[in-house]
């Protein structure tokens, strides 16, 4: 079996930037993996002026495509669709796997292979958060064009969290096969025997922009500072998406007089993203929106209690009180009762946590995830040469 993997792939050796790409890179070292598997992923320079190249990192054959022309969207991706054409053409695969509902998509679904989508997020709802109007309105015109053809035209989808189809529901085709398979986490999130003595660091990780609400969660770290004194905010991800978000919050930290007690990480590589998830006592994401966030798996996987807002697809990664906590979207007392209860209780963050973790055994596992995977593949493969009738109705072909 011979798969193409198209999307947004990790560039730089250790550094994965968002929760796509890291799904993207966890994926693809899982088939890579797999006897008779050959993977190849098809992506592009980070930046302009690099030349196509193919490199072979972790069993995964990486090609490099060179960066888009200026206007490329107004051309319809005529360009990016040659290149992309020209280079599956070199690795004839037998079937296409397109992350995410992007240009890359987009390429995919008018390629002449058998083709597969994954959906990693919902962009229209998403783009509410950005405070740029240019970026909003690029983001509805990216919707209507692009992200409405891919859906109208993919015959299959993985749909990384039940969210994904009821939200699209209106936009797939009758005829559309969904499979429910959730985001692969790399093994070592799962070695629980390496983590460290639990601390009092509460970790934030993600992008600091607006859609985050991170500001949510400095008000409520402020409260449980007064009682927990050894206790310390850990916020790591990139702050240049929106500086004067960050800007702001670095006010408010200065205003709260938390400066000792809040630290920004910046861009973590991989090995030091392990280290933050093994070394906190809980994961939390205020999010105002949310498809199915990599950082609630990763610390389920590494057996961290979670604390998030019931926002998008979240609910179906948390039972409250029992997989990790819910808590009111905009509630800061709420959120900052509840971090005070986990950090001083460590019994009831040792439980939520052992039962995350075992949801994320049963959920996550890369090796499952690209077993999963693989059939759907195979079932692709199967019907594409047999040249199978279309099946009526929306199928949802369980790939568990």
């Amino acid at each position: 079996m011979r798969i193409a993997l198209a999307g947004d792939y990790p560039t730089e050796a250790g550094m994965v930037r968002g929760g796509v790409q890291a799904a993207f890179g966890y994926l693809a070292g899982a088939l890579a993996n797999c006897p008779g598997v050959d993977v190849h992923v098809v992506t592009m320079h980070k930046r302009p002026g690099l030349q196509p190249c193919s490199t072979l990192v972790g069993g995964v054959h990486v090609h490099y495509l060179r960066t888009f022309p200026r206007f490329e969207f107004a051309r319809n991706f005529r360009t990016y669709q040659k290149w992309f054409d020209a280079k599956l053409a070199e690795i004839r695969p037998d079937v296409v796997h397109a992350q995410d509902t992007t240009d890359h998509g987009y390429a995919a679904v008018r390629c002449p292979y058998p083709t597969v989508i994954t959906v990693h997020g919902i962009r229209r709802e998403d783009s509410k958060y950005n405070r740029s109007v240019r970026v909003r309105a690029r983001n509805l015109l990216y919707c209507l064009l692009i992200e409405r053809y891919i859906l109208n035209h993919t015959h299959y989808l993985i749909a990384i969290s039940p969210y994904v189809t009821s939200y699209f529901s209106r936009q797939l085709r009758p005829d559309t096969e969904i499979h429910h398979i959730g985001n692969a986490i790399d093994p070592r999130y799962f070695e629980r025997n390496l983590a460290r003595t639990p601390n009092c660091a509460v970790l934030f990780a993600g992008r600091v922009i607006p859609r985050k609400r991170v500001e949510d969660l400095v008000y409520a770290f402020a409260r449980v500072a007064a009682t927990v004194p050894e206790s310390e905010l850990r916020i790591a991800g990139e702050t240049e998406s929106e500086p004067a978000y960050a800007e702001s919050l670095r006010s408010t930290i200065a205003s709260l007089r938390l400066q000792e007690r809040v630290r920004f990480l910046g861009q973590l590589n991989e090995n030091q993203v392990l280290d933050e998830f093994r070394n906190c006592a809980a994961l939390v994401l205020p999010s105002a929106q949310e498809t199915a966030p990599m950082v609630i798996s990763q610390a389920q996987a590494a057996g961290k209690p979670v604390i998030a807002t019931p926002v998008g697809g979240v609910p179906d990664m948390i039972r409250d009180g029992q997989t990790g906590f819910l808590t009111p979207l905009g509630d800061r007392e709420a959120l900052s009762r509840r971090l005070a209860e986990i950090l001083l209780n460590p019994s009831l963050a040792a439980k939520v946590g052992g039962a995350g973790h075992r949801f994320a055994e049963a959920s996550y596992r890369a090796e499952s995830i690209a077993l999963r995977t693989l059939k759907v593949y195979f079932r692709m493969k199967e019907q594409a040469t047999a040249g199978a009738p279309r099946l009526q109705g929306i199928a949802r072909w369980n790939a568990a």
